[in-house]
């Protein structure tokens, strides 16, 4: 019976080393042959050229991303946020300023479900301080991607934060005057039952926004398609950002970034306007004029001119590569019959009104006095959408909107006091 036993245990005992053995020999045969594929032709590789344009080739990139910048100090303050779309189908770039003085009101359920990572968590936050509602950074970082995409209703597709140094070497900031359409009820006339009607209005208001430096975009155009110099480039700036995008990508946009022309870039500001320097976003205005930007397929083909306002527009045509610009645009009204009426009760303002726009080309066709009310802001009615913003610069934040004109005529001005000057 003892015999047995100890026949037993030796048995039992020879098996297990050969089990380990076995697995041993396979480990090192693995790594013979591993290490003899990854030898052969070693010599033969260019490692700083060759091997790189290997990974770009490996390397998957979105057609159209969508990247959320954030820009924080060393406060802990988030100082400028932008949304960069990536169109490699076109090869445009667009830049879109969300401006960091902007509270937004969380919806319940999300904020429900926000409150089990924070419970002191405000429901309505400033964007300026999302890196201090999160005891982590990378959490900060992407819940606010999560309540970025609920504001602006799109996808966004990865992050990356940068620091305020790298901000002020890349961007400077420009004061722009935006506009875009909405649905409102400002200024107009209450119904008979109480309720003020909503009109379509045109909305305008002055904010900075990011756009690229001449000394970084010198430094974009000087790397053309030299390998050493975007592996240089490569090595210096994502070693210096926080991003969840993978090194694979990040090689893959820089790559798609080479084929797009930097001095098309565009730049926007985010649909929205300022009340007592807190910036409100127009959620549905700004989902609507980045699906705009997103789902153009013209290509730019001209630099942005920031003089102008500064208006999310895009052509609907497609198969052509060109881009109609807001002058194109806004020469429509030119011909067309205007009636001017005076709203001010300030006498010739009509008379000298008139005047103006025939200087300017325009057509006024008759004058006459609006005697319903005494209006502050001057009013510009059109039967047709896009018609009339050409004239808003004749005017001191005119109000913009479609809808029944005097018959015989094309566009109403309803001159207000603020433009008696």
């Amino acid at each position: 019976m003892k015999k047995n036993v100890i026949k037993m245990f030796f048995t039992s005992l020879l098996k297990s080393l050969l089990c380990i053995a076995i697995i041993l020999g396979v480990g090192v045969a693995s790594y013979k042959i591993s290490y003899t594929i990854l030898s052969k032709g070693s010599s033969n590789v260019n490692i700083d050229s060759d091997s790189l344009q290997d990974i770009m080739d490996e390397a998957s990139t979105d057609e159209i991303s969508k990247n959320l910048i954030y820009v924080s100090d060393d406060k802990n303050k988030i100082t400028h946020l932008m949304l960069e779309i990536c169109n490699t189908k076109t090869c445009n770039m667009d830049y879109i300023t969300i401006p960091v003085r902007t509270d937004y009101t969380i919806p319940s359920v999300m904020y429900r479900k926000l409150c089990q990572i924070n419970q002191e968590l405000p429901q309505v936050i400033r964007l300026s301080k999302l890196k201090q509602y999160f005891e982590d950074e990378d959490d900060a970082y992407g819940y606010g991607v999560l309540i970025f995409e609920k504001m602006l209703g799109i996808d966004i597709s990865y992050y990356t934060a940068i620091s305020q140094e790298i901000y002020n070497n890349h961007y400077v900031e420009q004061k722009v005057k935006t506009a875009y359409k909405t649905k409102s009820s400002v200024n107009n006339t209450p119904a008979p039952d109480g309720t003020t009607p909503e009109s379509d209005t045109t909305v305008k208001t002055k904010i900075k926004i990011s756009v690229l430096s001449e000394a970084y975009t010198n430094q974009l155009k000087d790397l053309g398609s030299d390998q050493e110099k975007i592996a240089d480039y490569i090595k210096d700036q994502y070693e210096r950002v926080t991003s969840n995008l993978t090194v694979y990508n990040k090689i893959g946009y820089l790559e798609a970034y080479q084929k797009m022309n930097v001095e098309f870039y565009h730049y926007w500001g985010i649909p929205g306007m300022y009340s007592e320097n807190v910036f409100e976003v127009d959620t549905k205005a700004a989902k609507k004029a980045l699906n705009q930007l997103i789902e153009d397929e013209t290509t730019y083909t001209m630099a942005q001119d920031l003089t102008k306002t500064n208006m999310i527009s895009v052509s609907k045509s497609s198969g052509k590569d060109t881009k109609k610009s807001t002058k194109e645009e806004e020469e429509s009204s030119k011909g067309l019959r205007i009636y001017v009426l005076n709203g001010s009760q300030i006498a010739g303002l009509a008379s000298k009104t008139k005047e103006k726009l025939e200087n300017a080309g325009y057509t006024v066709s008759k004058i006459g006095n609006y005697t319903d009310e005494t209006l502050t802001r001057t009013k510009i009615i059109v039967a047709k959408e896009g018609q009339g913003e050409d004239l808003a610069e004749y005017f001191s934040d005119p109000k913009i909107t479609v809808g029944d004109v005097a018959s015989g005529y094309d566009i109403e001005i309803i001159l207000g006091t603020a433009d008696a000057n």
